[in-house]
């Protein structure tokens, strides 16, 4: 693994990830913090996505357009240099295309070393594996790079896509959280939206790392530049 030298401290202690690239034989992608020009291509991914969101996505019941991206694009820019959030696009090395989006994010424990991934990823790379690769990477770069000693993900208890790439990133399972989501609006559920109200917790510490069996080989793969 190559880190820059660059980075910048944060009040958590954390360094913030910058620039993040991932190259296996001929499998190349980029995670980079969000940037304004993302707008128009995050808003074509959920439009193209809809579907697949609104179950389990409160923010999918939203107004949805270019302009609503820009305003949360500056929010979350202003959010990564305050070391609230870090959003990154996870685009294709070579063309450039979006493919998802992820997030590590402060933990909202008393863990102030803590750090907590989210992701959504569009349809049209839905179901090859990718989500699963890029929570893998998080967890390398929240581990090895942020030296953070707890990463923690969670999904709704019906959403079964997210479970399995939960469960194939070796996080362990510490509990259920009864009504963690608020109850749904009946437009909401009209739509599509999950009335299923509990949420899945899940983590890693590090003494976990020495039997995730993927951890070093993800860990090799990863480049950071400036």
């Amino acid at each position: 693994m190559c880190l820059n030298t660059n980075e910048i401290s944060n009040k958590n202690g954390f360094r913030q990830p910058k620039t993040i690239s991932y190259k296996d034989g001929d499998f190349a992608i980029l995670l980079r913090p969000i940037e304004i020009s993302d707008a128009k291509a995050i808003d074509e991914s959920i439009r193209l996505s809809i579907n697949n969101l609104l179950p389990f996505m409160d923010w999918a019941h939203r107004e949805l357009s270019v302009e609503k991206q820009v305003e949360r694009i500056l929010r979350s820019i202003e959010n990564y240099w305050k070391s609230i959030e870090f959003d990154f696009s996870v685009v294709d090395n070579n063309t450039q295309d979006f493919q998802m989006s992820a997030t590590l994010g402060v933990s909202r424990t008393l863990n102030t070393n803590a750090l907590s991934i989210g992701y959504w990823t569009s349809d049209k790379y839905a179901n090859k594996g990718l989500a699963t690769l890029v929570t893998k990477i998080l967890i390398v770069v929240a581990f090895e790079y942020m030296r953070c000693d707890r990463v923690e993900i969670g999904c709704n208890k019906s959403n079964i896509k997210s479970r399995r790439v939960i469960e194939k990133c070796n996080f362990i399972f510490e509990g259920q959280v009864r009504n963690y989501f608020s109850e749904p609006t009946p437009e909401m559920v009209n739509k599509g939206y999950s009335q299923d109200t509990t949420y899945m917790q899940y983590s890693l510490i590090k003494q976990d790392l020495k039997t995730v069996a993927w951890f070093n080989e993800i860990k090799r793969n990863i480049i950071f530049t400036s």
